[in-house]
This record gives structure tokens, sequence and C-alpha cells, in this order.
């Protein structure tokens, strides 16, 4: 099997991130309309939908659903200079446009996601270009966006399907292209499709459509491509960018816990695995809202609650992802501690393996000299001084003296 269906998996999971991060006031702010939950991949399955009636190759549907997932990337990528902007109806286009060039097939997503609220009418579109310029996938990408935008969280009658599929008509040439609308028109017909977007295993039936029976291929297989690591770096680069004081934490993280491994004598694999698990141990902070994360000053009891809930998301993205175990552990478990009292398993002594116990370490010293809303950075003397309070506690005695060496 394919690489196929590891690429849809791990981008699905990684478009569940993105519609974390999308799902805020503070990005809302800017629009004219509101992202409902887990908007990415049912672009995605409608436009797979929509390509499939279109008579797309399996090769391009593959494209035009990894361009569905991530249609939207590049809202969090402008989000620090534009949120609360109506410019970032334009520019979330031109960014992800440019952020999705280093995955496979990058220029083929690229140009899909940067004309996708182009419509049949030069005048109305958002980049102002011809609609000859506009390729075939950025078409069906529009109305699915589009179409999800309009679609509330719940089953919808035979009568509101009807009047979806009138607006659709009445657009028809003029916010959408008529040969896309044409084919929304032949699949709305079917029940089936109704049912498929409100079902929860929705990434089953995509992958049901378009590769059949699949197996995960083991991961080593396919890093040749060095796919995992660009989207690491990618979402590392869009988590840090959501507060002005997490400039580059992931990034130090990681280098931190891989020079932590190094002095541990771990193999260059495993100094890697836990570079990348670095990277992506905040992926759950894109559902925390922006007005937390740069709270000024204590948070109450309510928001610490919230911000909790981060390394929960990032241990259900990382396994959905189909990210070994020991990565997803070594990435979620950062806050876990050794008297049982950390969050979010409340994990005992012996259920934290030293990948997170390191990781523990590389947090708390990259946080500590870093610039934060409610104070400024310590030194590194300062930083581990308070890390050494943790000894036994939230962090391992052992593991002490190398930090102190390395950092």
């Amino acid at each position: 099997m394919s690489e196929d269906a590891f690429y849809i998996r791990r981008m699905w999971s990684f478009s569940r991130a993105l519609d974390l991060g999308l799902v805020d006031e503070e990005i809302e702010r800017g629009l004219t309309f509101k992202i409902g939950q887990r908007h990415g991949e049912r672009v995605a399955y409608i436009a797979m939908r929509l390509g499939r009636c279109l008579g797309l190759n399996k090769k391009e549907l593959v494209h035009l659903t990894i361009a569905g997932l991530l249609h939207d990337i590049g809202a969090l990528g402008c989000f620090r200079t534009h949120f609360g902007n109506p410019k970032i109806l334009r520019q979330h286009c031109l960014v992800g446009s440019d952020l999705v060039k280093r995955f496979p097939a990058g220029e083929i997503l690229s140009s899909a996601i940067k004309y996708h609220h182009e419509t049949p009418i030069s005048c109305r579109n958002v980049l102002k270009v011809r609609p000859e310029e506009i390729t075939l996938m950025a078409k069906i990408l529009s109305l699915a966006d589009q179409v999800d935008l309009r679609l509330t969280r719940r089953q919808y009658t035979r009568k509101e399907r009807d009047e979806l599929l009138q607006w659709v008509s009445w657009e028809s040439g003029v916010l959408f292209f008529p040969e896309i609308a044409a084919a929304f028109e032949q699949i709305a017909r079917k029940e089936a499709f109704w049912l498929d977007i409100e079902q929860s295993d929705l990434l089953q039936i995509a992958l049901g459509l378009l590769c059949g029976k699949w197996h995960l291929p083991a991961v080593r297989e396919l890093e040749i491509h060095g796919f995992t690591d660009d989207l690491a770096v990618t979402f590392a680069d869009l988590i840090d960018q959501k507060s002005r004081f997490t400039a580059r934490h992931s990034r130090s993280v990681a280098e931190i816990a891989e020079r932590l491994a190094e002095g541990l004598g771990w193999s260059d694999q495993q100094r890697h695995e836990l570079y990348v698990a670095g990277l992506l141990h905040d992926l759950g902070k894109l559902s925390i809202p922006k007005k937390i994360l740069d709270k000024q000053g204590p948070l109450d009891v309510a928001e610490t609650d919230i911000i909790r809930t981060h390394t929960y998301y990032t241990h259900r993205l990382l396994t959905e992802a189909g990210f070994p175990t020991r990565m997803v552990e070594w990435a979620a478990h950062h806050h876990e501690r050794l008297d049982g009292k950390g969050y979010p398993f409340a994990l005992t002594a012996k259920e934290i393996d030293t990948g997170s116990r390191l990781m523990t370490i590389a947090d708390m010293f990259a946080a500590l000299t870093e610039d934060r809303p409610y104070r400024k950075a310590m030194s590194a003397a300062e930083a581990l001084e308070i890390i050494q309070r943790g000894s036994g506690i939230s962090v391992d005695e052992q593991l002490l003296p190398l930090a102190r060496k390395v950092l």
C-alpha cells in the first residue's frame, strides 16, 4: 500500500490541529463568517467527493483531499500580523500557498490553496486573477469551503438540504464555477453524502473511497521523503506564533531535548525522534484561546483548567496521526510528574520513561529562559535552580547533573 493513506491520515490529524487553532474569537474577529468545528476535514471530504464526480484520477484525488485538509493553514500562518483584520481573507491564501510548497506535491497544493477564494467573476476575486488562471482543484475547494461554512453541525433536514442546493444553483456562475456547482448537485442528491459528513470516523470513510482496504505502513519506510520533518517544523512555527511570547519555544524545547539525549548517548535515530517530538510537544496549544496564552498576570482556576488540556490534545492528535507510541508519549507527557500529580494522565514515576523525563526538563528550561506575559526571561543558572527544586517530585533527580552540564 501506498503512501497515500499514510499521508492522508497524518494530514487529517494535523487538520484537526488547525481546526483547534482557528476556532478562536481572536481569529474570527476579522472574518465575516464563523468557522465550524472539523472544517478542514469536512472541506476535504466534500472536495474529494466532487473530484470523484468530476473524474479526477486517484493521485489527483489524494492531492485534492490534502489541499482540502490544509486549505486554511495560512490563517494561522498570518495570525500574528492579521488577526482581527479583514485582510486575513486575502493574506491567508498567499501565506498558505507558501507554507505547503515544502510538502510532497507542494506546487499542486500551493496553487489550489492560493486560489480557493476565487470566483468566476474577476472583479469579485480576492486576488483579482482571471478565471482561466484558477485551477480545477481551487474551483472545487472554493465550493467545498463555502458550502461547509453554511452547514450547521447537526443533521440537516430534507428541506434544509434543498435550500442549500437552491443557493448553490443561484450562485452558479457568480460565486461558484458552473461545472463544480453541477457536480455538487449530483453528490448532494445522495442520502449517504449527508450522513457521511456528520460521522466522527470521516477519515475512515474517505480512505475507503480513496484507497479501499488499507494498512498503515511503517513510518520508517516513508521518512525518506522528509515529509514528517517538514510537517513538524511547519506546525512548530504555527504553534509558537499564536502567542507573541513563544516565538521559537517549540524549536528550543526540541533542541534542548536532543542535547540532553546526546549526553545520555542516545543513537542518532532516537535523538531525531525526540527532536521531532519536541517540535510537536505543544501541538495541543492550538486549542487554547490567544487571550489566555497572552494574559498578563496569573491565570484563574478556569483558565488554568483550559490550558492544562493542551497535553491531552497533543496526545490525541499525534496518536491519530499514526506516530509511534514512544514519540507520542515523549511529546505529550511533559507535564506529568514523578509524584503522580501531573496532567493529563496523572502517571506515576514507573509509567514515565526517560524520553518524557528529558522533555519535561527541556520544556521547563526553555519556558523559564523565555519572556512571558507576567515576567522577564531568567538566566540559565536561575532556571536550573528552579528546576532543581522539583528534584524527585516533578523532575528526575538522576538527570539533573546532566542538565547542569549540558545547559
